[in-house]
């Protein structure tokens, strides 16, 4: 800064550009970005992204420039994990490989299982990236020299503004100016988020971005706390540029030395810290509803969606569930949908789930007489179709690979060559993940225990409807044992509530050596732990998350998502919207084949919806090669060839 200051003095007819100072002269300016603005993006990602809850921070010197990313960082980390903790050593070194390796080894060595850095060498990534965990760049995209890893990086476009320059320098019209641009100039970005990031922590990153390259908000807006508890931003206000440059002290959520305490009272009033009306989430109670076609604990679909719920409320400020269970003819005969959604209206839902695609018609009429209410119907193609008011959007999750999983398991385990499905009714969902356990089963059956698969008999028997219902479906207790009576060693269950695995462990306990995969909700396992060999699970937290977010923040708009796993977190129900959780009567040897085969999926190196397949009448479902479209997965008309039970 100074040698520029003085050298500009003898060039006075030569414009020099600074980058980072504050000293300007005649013929020098200053250029700089806020920064800030992207590292508290990927403070978002980092928060979402530990397990242990601590997170490494690996700095270079204790000058406001580098205090101020590690708080904007801290805050985003905060807002999606309020019990994360970011850790920061100090280098003291701007490019010192060995003093930034050894800095985040240090801090892997105490929990960090993210490491992120304002440093400029790769070490840090690497350091993670060999430690098995995660981190966060900077400067340019990491990714590129780390790999995948790297969940993202706060980059710098310096183009941007050198050309800007430039250009006005050529065309004599540039002035001094101390310049700090942002997100909306482009000078600062974040580098894309890679594959490992959850789609709901995706769609967050993008939310916020767009708030503040619109001017809405932006990070040092109140309430803020310093790490000593101080309130250093008030509610309503932002902190000054004056303030931010010269900022030397810790937010909450910051451990490590900084030189001096935080205060209390910073930051003027500002519109930035408009809160709820800028798309932020705010403090007002914000009310949805979640309708739900069975008990809220039924060990299975219901309990699952209820779980959903709770998990927004667990994770947006604010947020309030109110919940009807039990919505079907058996239990609540004389109730209609339209009366439970006048009534959460009428308490002030702002968004309402319904988790069946029994409940389609009537969700379609229902939000025809809300328009401004925004609906999510579980399951269905009716967004997809363009059939539903334009209020109305489909969620689902990509069950079928958790449904080939739990195929492999069965063919891993049974003896017999026999496994039963136990399915509900019959439509394209239910053939279709029924297709996917029959394709995991042959492939595994095949390849792992080198046996025919043609020698494989899969059956399947439905009761009617997604639970019983007396008088109206098969009794799912008796024909749980009719399969298991035809000669089935394993079980698998499509219904959403758990005979298949009570009748398992009931005749487990007679002495039979018989298995059973139970469905939807991942504590399922707990009917019968010793014969359960795992779940496969809908995690639909993130998606409801995602829906209640894009509610407040004024971007609702209908679409239709197929959510699908994270490969990553397949075993973790915090996590993966769809995952399979191995259960204990899996043998350790059994176990690590089934990780070996989800490897496979995970990477694409095995794909099994790929010709030649038929349907069981003989018609070709796909061709010889043919590699299966999303629209062919999701419309499935019958059972494959080789499956035992009715398509229709």
């Amino acid at each position: 800064m100074d040698p520029t200051i003085t050298v500009a003095q003898e060039f006075p007819d030569t414009w020099f550009i600074h980058i980072s100072g504050y000293k300007t002269a005649p013929n020098v300016s200053t250029v700089f970005g806020r920064m800030y603005q992207p590292r508290y993006l990927s403070g978002l990602v980092a928060g979402a992204a530990t397990k242990s809850n601590i997170i490494g921070y690996v700095a270079a010197f204790p000058i406001p420039e580098v205090i101020r990313g590690i708080n904007a960082f801290t805050l985003g980390v905060r807002e999606v994990n309020p019990d994360a903790e970011v850790r920061v050593v100090w280098t003291n070194t701007w490019f010192g490989p060995p003093e930034e390796k050894e800095a985040a080894e240090a801090l892997l060595a105490e929990g960090a299982d993210v490491i992120a850095q304002h440093q400029d060498t790769t070490e840090p990534q690497k350091a993670a990236a060999d430690a098995g965990a995660v981190s966060i760049g900077y400067d340019s995209d990491m990714a590129a020299f780390v790999g995948d890893t790297v969940l993202t990086s706060p980059v710098w476009n310096w183009g941007v503004k050198y050309v800007d320059i430039v250009r006005k320098v050529m065309e004599g019209t540039y002035s001094t100016e101390s310049y700090w641009g942002g997100l909306d100039d482009g000078v600062v970005d974040l580098a894309p988020l890679s594959d490992r990031v959850p789609d709901d922590i995706k769609s967050l990153v993008a939310e916020r971005k767009e708030l503040i390259t619109s001017g809405k908000w932006d990070v040092f807006c109140g309430p803020i706390k310093g790490a000593n508890g101080a309130l250093v931003v008030a509610e309503g206000n932002c902190l000054t540029d004056e303030e931010m440059l010269s900022m030397d002290y810790f937010v909450e959520g910051v451990a490590g030395e900084a030189p001096a305490e935080a205060p209390e009272g910073l930051g003027q009033p500002s519109e930035k810290a408009m809160g709820k009306e800028a798309g932020m989430p705010a403090a007002e109670e914000f009310v949805f509803g979640v309708v739900l076609v069975g008990p809220y604990n039924d060990h299975g679909w219901s309990e699952a969606h209820y779980n959903g719920g709770l998990y927004v409320e667990e994770n947006l400020p604010g947020a309030k569930m109110i919940w009807l269970d039990k919505l079907n003819p058996a239990d609540r005969p004389e109730t209609t949908l339209e009366q439970v959604v006048d009534d959460m209206v009428a308490q002030g839902a702002q968004l309402i789930f319904t988790t069946s695609d029994d409940f389609q018609t009537d969700t379609d009429t229902v939000a025809a007489k809300y328009p401004d209410v925004p609906f999510v119907m579980i399951s269905g193609d009716h967004a997809l179709t363009g059939e539903a008011p334009p209020n109305v959007a489909n969620l689902m999750g990509r069950m079928e690979y958790g449904k080939m999983i739990a195929g492999c398991a069965a063919a891993l385990k049974t003896e017999t060559g026999v496994i039963g499905y136990l399915g509900p009714l019959i439509n394209d969902e239910t053939r279709r993940l029924a297709n996917s356990a029959y394709l995991g089963a042959r492939y595994c059956y095949e390849n792992y225990r080198g046996q025919n698969p043609d020698d494989l008999e899969f059956i399947v028997q439905w009761i009617g409807f997604w639970f019983n219902i007396p008088g109206v479906t098969l009794d799912p207790t008796e024909v749980a044992n009719d399969i298991f009576n035809a000669g089935a060693d394993v079980i698998l269950s499509g219904i959403d509530t758990t005979e298949a695995i009570v009748v398992a462990g009931q005749r487990a306990e007679q002495g039979e050596t018989v298995w059973a995969i139970p469905y939807d909700y991942e504590g399922a396992c707990s009917e019968a732990p010793d014969i359960c060999l795992g779940v496969p699970y809908f995690n639909w937290g993130p998606g409801y998350l995602d829906f209640a977010r894009k509610v407040q923040a004024g971007t609702f708009k209908q679409e239709w998502v197929w959510a699908g796993p994270d490969w990553a977190n397949i075993n973790d129900p915090d996590t993966s919207a769809i995952g399979f959780i191995k259960g204990d009567g899996l043998t350790a040897e059994e176990s690590a084949t089934l990780d070996e085969f989800i490897a496979g999926l995970a990477d694409g190196s095995i794909n099994l919806f790929v010709g030649p397949l038929n349907y069981q009448d003989g018609s070709v479902y796909l061709a010889e090669g043919e590699v299966a479209t999303d629209e062919q997965i999701w419309y499935t008309k019958q059972l494959l060839e080789g499956m035992t039970g009715p398509s229709e």
